[in-house]
C-alpha cells in the first residue's frame, strides 16, 4: 500500500428499495461529533446549525469532511461566519475544478488518441457523473486506471502532457507496484496530480478485484468531462468506493497537510450514496456477484451500513440478504476491516508471486531508494538518508487505528 495519500442532492428512491436495519444515526455529544451529525443532516437537505456547535467548529469538520461544496442551498440560516467561510471554500474548490478540468480532459483526449485506453476512478469520475456542479466532489488529485501493457505509452503521454513522475512508491518491482503519481505545475503556479493505477485496488492482495479488461467492457461515459473520459460501470465504482472507504480505516490520508486514519469521511460515505441511488437493479446483482468474488461482500455491508447510517442511504433488501450469505471471513475482509498497517503489508508480502518478488518487495519496503525519500520528506531533503530512514521508521511504529467493522 502507498504511504502516502492526498486529499483533499437529494434524489428520490423507488419505493421497492429499503433501509439497512437497525441503523439509525449514533448520538454523539462531544462538539466534532455534534457538527459531523449537522453535516451529515445537511447533505440531505436544509437543517438549522445547533447553537451548542461554534461555527469555526463546523467549517473546520466540514473543510475535514470535504464537504464544503455539497452544502449550497442547506445552510440558510447558519451563522454568517460559517455560511461566508464555506462558500469561500466550494468557491476555492470550484475555480480549482475549472483548470483541473482543463489538464484532465486534455490528458485523457491525447490517451485515447494514443490507444490508450484510461478508465477515470473515483472522485473525479463520480464529480463528472453524480455530483452537480462537478466542483462539489472536492479531492486532491485525479485517479485513472490503465491496463498493465500500457504503462510505457501513458508515461510518455504524461511525460509530453508536461507531467514529471513523483517518486512516491519504494518499490521497484513494476509486477508489484501497482501505481504512482505524476504531477504538473500549469502556468498560474497551480499543481495538479493524476495518480496513474494498472490495478484498481493498490494491494497485491486484491489483485483479482475489478480487473482491467472485465470493467473496460462495460465502461460508463463520463461526457461532462470529455468525449474521450470514462468511468468504470457503476456497480464496480460501487465496489471501489467501498473497498476505498475500508482501505483509509488504517491507510493514512491527508487533509491541509494533517494526517487522519478513518474510513468514515463524509465525503466517502456521499459517494456510496449518490451511487446505491441511482445503480438499476441488474446493476445490484452484478454488484453482489463482484462482491462476493472478489471476497469483499463484508467489506461492500460495511460501507453501506455506515452510509445507510450517516445520511440514509437506500439499499435493496435483497442485496442485503445475499451480501449477508456470502463468505464474510476472507482474507480479503480480514485485510481491509481487520489488520492494522503491519499486519497489512505482511498479507501484501504473502500474496506477492515468487521468492524474488518477495525479497525485493521487503527490501523496497524496509530500505526505499534515496528518491524516494527525499521526495517523502521535501522539507528535510537535504538533511542524511539514515536520518530520514530514522524518520520513517518512528513515524512507522507510531500508534495507528486497526482495521473494524461496524
Amino acid at each position: 500500500m502507498r504511504e502516502r495519500a492526498r486529499v483533499d442532492r437529494g434524489v428520490s428512491v423507488p419505493a421497492s428499495r429499503t433501509k439497512l436495519p437497525a441503523m439509525a444515526p449514533a448520538i454523539t455529544t462531544d462538539e466534532d461529533g455534534a457538527a459531523d451529525a449537522v453535516l451529515a443532516r445537511a447533505l440531505c437537505g436544509p437543517v438549522a446549525c445547533p447553537p451548542q456547535v461554534r461555527p469555526e467548529v463546523v467549517v473546520r469538520r466540514a473543510l475535514y469532511h470535504g464537504v464544503a461544496g455539497c452544502l449550497t442551498g442547506t445552510v440558510e440560516g447558519w451563522p454568517s461566519e460559517a455560511a461566508e467561510a464555506l462558500r469561500r471554500a466550494a468557491m476555492a474548490q470550484a475555480m480549482w475544478e475549472m483548470r483541473h478540468r482543463l489538464v484532465l480532459s486534455n490528458l485523457l483526449s491525447v490517451m485515447a488518441a494514443s490507444e490508450v485506453r484510461v478508465l477515470v476512478l473515483k472522485g473525479s469520475a463520480l464529480a463528472y457523473d453524480l455530483y452537480e456542479p462537478s466542483a462539489a466532489r472536492a479531492r486532491g488529485d485525479s485517479d485513472i486506471l490503465i491496463a498493465p501493457a500500457d504503462r510505457d505509452t501513458a508515461r510518455r503521454v504524461l511525460a509530453a502532457q508536461g507531467f514529471a513522475h513523483f517518486y512516491d512508491d519504494p518499490t521497484g518491482d513494476e509486477a508489484v507496484r501497482l501505481q504512482e503519481t505524476w504531477t504538473k505545475q500549469t502556468p498560474d503556479g497551480l499543481v495538479h496530480d493524476v495518480d496513474l493505477h494498472w490495478q484498481a485496488l493498490n494491494s497485491p492482495l486484491l489483485a483479482h478485484a475489478l480487473q482491467f479488461d472485465a470493467v473496460w467492457a462495460r465502461r460508463h461515459p463520463l461526457p461532462r468531462l470529455c468525449q474521450a473520459a470514462f468511468g468504470l460501470p457503476r456497480d464496480g465504482a460501487l465496489l471501489l468506493a467501498c473497498a476505498h472507504r475500508a482501505q483509509h480505516i488504517v491507510n493514512p490520508y491527508y487533509v491541509d497537510g494533517q494526517v487522519h486514519y478513518s474510513g468514515d469521511r463524509l465525503i466517502w460515505l456521499r459517494d456510496i450514496d449518490l451511487l446505491a441511488r441511482v445503480i438499476e437493479p441488474a446493476e445490484w446483482q452484478d454488484f453482489e456477484a463482484a462482491a462476493a468474488k472478489a471476497g469483499l461482500a463484508r467489506v461492500a455491508l460495511d460501507g453501506l451500513a455506515i452510509a445507510a447510517r450517516q445520511l440514509g442511504t437506500p439499499v435493496p433488501a435483497g442485496t442485503v440478504g445475499r451480501l449477508s450469505a456470502a463468505p464474510q471471513d476472507t482474507p480479503e475482509t480480514r485485510y481491509l476491516l481487520g489488520s492494522h498497517q503491519a499486519g497489512r503489508a505482511l498479507r501484501d508480502l504473502r500474496a506477492v508471486p515468487g521468492l524474488g518478488r518477495k525479497i525485493g518487495f521487503l527490501w523496497g519496503r524496509l530500505v526505499p531508494p534515496a528518491s524516494f525519500m527525499r521526495a517523502k520528506y521535501p522539507d528535510r531533503s537535504k538533511e542524511p538518508l539514515p536520518v530520514l530512514h530514522l524518520r520513517r521508521i518512528a513515524a512507522f511504529l507510531r500508534p495507528r487505528p486497526r482495521g473494524r467493522g461496524t
